[in-house]
């Protein structure tokens, strides 16, 4: 026996939500700004990080720019996950620097607007009682980006320099035991590093690219 359905009430497949997610594009744009505004950021920064430091007058708007600039390439990051799917060290890379731009802004702020208001044997107390949280940035934001490095030019997934521009931020780092100022690691490093994202952002414009 077979059941006829009446005229006008042929079964069709619903409507298909629409997708507001936002485009590779926009997140790849997202990304060449983050990259800028780190880079900015960075270069506003004093020298120094002493207890006079934060009397620059770049002081807040430096934290504040890079501040921007990580919360928009934690923002962007998972663009980068198809480029970096041929490997799984590049893909703990990404992580570990998503999570390291993610906790980026708290510790800037803090430096921003706590530290001019405290004198600097309590904001060193205050540091202190975070160290946990500080250690856990600034170890993500070292391994985070050497990892993308080693896997962006073992597997030639951007132009060499952009890959090595990457590690500038690890490499920054550790020089500063060996400078007269610590700014002149930290600095240029954090710089490169900007430059490379928004690079990587601007190279994964289209799927095609990513």
């Amino acid at each position: 026996m077979t059941t006829t359905l009446p005229a006008g009430s042929a079964r069709t497949a619903p409507a298909s939500a629409p997708d507001h997610r936002p485009g590779t594009q926009l997140r790849a744009l997202t990304m060449v700004a983050g990259g800028a505004l780190f880079a900015v950021g960075n270069l506003l920064h004093p020298l120094t990080h002493d207890h006079t430091a934060h009397e620059s007058s770049t002081w807040v708007t430096a934290h504040v720019v890079f501040a921007i600039g990580a919360v928009l390439l934690a923002g962007s990051i998972p663009l980068l996950a198809r480029r970096f799917a041929v490997s799984r060290t590049g893909l703990v890379g990404l992580g570990i620097t998503w999570l390291g731009m993610v906790l980026i802004p708290a510790g800037a702020l803090m430096e921003a607007f706590v530290r001019p208001a405290m004198d600097h044997s309590g904001f060193a107390e205050f540091e202190q009682s975070t160290l946990a949280f500080t250690m856990i940035a600034g170890f993500s934001n070292l391994i985070g980006p050497a990892l993308m490095t080693v896997a962006a030019v073992r597997n030639r997934l951007l132009p060499l320099w952009a890959a090595l521009s990457f590690s500038g931020i690890t490499v920054g780092a550790l020089l500063v035991p060996a400078l007269p100022k610590e700014g002149y690691g930290i600095i240029p490093g954090t710089v490169l590093f900007g430059i490379g994202m928004a690079v990587a952002g601007w190279l994964s414009r289209s799927p095609a690219d990513r």
